[in-house]
This record gives C-alpha cells, structure tokens and sequence, in this order.
C-alpha cells in the first residue's frame, strides 16, 4: 500500500517548488488515491476556500481511466480573480478549462442521506464564469490517469472566476455557447451539456461526494463543476478568455 503522508510530502514540495516528480510507487485505488489527497490537505497548510469537479463526461472518465468523476480542493493562494496574472514554471501542463462555478450561500454539511439538485441549488448564492490551469506535478501523470491526479491536488494548479450572477436559474446553462479564445484568437467553444449533461448536476454530484466522505461544503466555498471547452493547451506567456455569454467573462494572463 502507498505511504500516503510520504507521497502527499512529495506532492506538496513539488508544488511549492515548481517541480516535477517521478513516483516509484502510485496509488493502487481511487479509495488510496483520496487517501493521500487527505493527507495533502492535512499537511499543505493551505486554507481551503473550494471544491472542484474533474473528468465530467464520459470521454474524460475513459481517458483517465476511473468510473466516475473526480473531487479535489481549491487553495486560497491558488485562487485568483479574474484579470490576474498568474507565474507558471516551464513544466506547467497548463491545460486550460473553461467552467462554470457557484458560490454558496450555506452550508451544505456532511449527511447520510443524499442533497438532492434542488437542495443543492438552493443553497447558491451566484453563478460565476472561471478558468482552472490543470497540471500534474507528477511525470506522466496525465496518462496515468485518474489514480495519480486525484492525489495530486486532482490536478490543479491555480483557479480564477469572474462577477457572479445571482439571479442565475433562468440562464441558460445548457445551451450557451461558452468560448475560448488565447491571444484573441478562438480555441474552443462548448456549452453545459459536456459537464454530466448540466452543471448543476455536476455541482449536485460534488456536493454529495463531498458529503459520503465525511465533510461536506461551506457557505463562503466556489464550487466549481468541470471544463465546458475540454484541456486546452497555451503557452508559457499569453492572454486567456472564457465567454459565458450573458454571464460575462473570465480573464487571465499566464506569464514567465
């Protein structure tokens, strides 16, 4: 079985140093896999202002190999507003993901029975536009899949969100078009259908895997639910865009 606390340690110096490590030894399970992801949140000391989905939709699933959808912690010095500009090291993955995320309103607290959408929604205060820059601090760890990217802070790097909308439940969160363009230029477009068919089901589904493992979400806390754009790529320095319509924009601008 993995040592949990020695691989989280690993983990947690190569974020804080910008480097990449090559494991002898990965998690067997997705149960050792949130094991040392556990143990991270333990020993980073890192306040946690978040939650995020990961691996969505059917296709996402199968690449990182896992049969469900993935959860992972927000960092608050890893938390930016949109317009910031954001250092990444050379060896950043920079997989860019456009989403949407929700601020809640209050607590949705650990239980034995499921939250369902409509508990879950009710519980929102806004609906806001966000980028993730996902990375894997581990060599290969994007075609390992989902037993080392879960371990490994499940992927993230840094995350920024825009101005939220309150008055959020009559948007169209399936049908938008969400773009993405670098540098000016259109990447990608999606909608809402590519996160588990609706983000609020996302949201509902992290909500509930938040809860079956004895915690649960804090009013304060910005979910977010999963790429609407798919992982695109960019460069080292540039100038990134999410367009959610109606729901405005997020902004962000990696740099050396």
């Amino acid at each position: 079985m993995t040592d949990r606390n020695a691989l989280a340690d690993s983990l947690i110096e190569a974020r804080r140093a910008g480097s990449i490590v090559t494991l002898a030894d990965t998690p067997s399970s997705l149960d050792e896999s949130y094991a040392v992801l556990d143990a991270v949140m333990e020993r980073y000391g890192e306040k946690i202002v978040g939650w995020k989905a990961a691996f969505t939709n059917d296709a996402a699933m199968e690449k990182m190999k896992t049969p469900e959808p993935a959860m992972g912690p927000l960092f608050e010095t890893w938390v930016f507003r949109s317009g910031a500009t954001i250092a990444t090291p050379d060896n950043c993955a920079r997989l860019i993901e456009s989403e949407y995320a929700f601020l809640m309103a209050r607590d949705l607290p650990a239980r034995d029975s499921t939250y369902s959408e409509d508990e879950v929604a009710d519980a929102v205060a806004s609906l806001h536009p966000a980028i993730e820059i996902a990375h894997s601090r581990v060599d290969g760890g994007f075609g390992i899949g989902a037993s080392v990217l879960i371990a490994d802070h499940c992927a993230n790097f840094a995350f920024a969100y825009g101005d939220g909308l309150t008055d959020w439940r009559d948007f169209d969160l399936l049908g938008q078009q969400v773009t993405f363009s670098v540098d000016g230029e259109e990447i990608a477009t999606g909608t809402g259908e590519a996160v588990m068919g609706n983000p609020v089901a996302s949201l509902t589904w992290l909500v509930n895997k938040r809860s079956s493992r004895g915690g649960g979400v804090s009013a304060g806390q910005i979910l977010t639910t999963g790429t609407c754009t798919g992982m695109q790529p960019v460069a080292r320095s540039c100038s990134m865009v999410a367009d959610f319509g109606p729901l405005g924009q997020c902004r962000l601008d990696c740099t050396d």
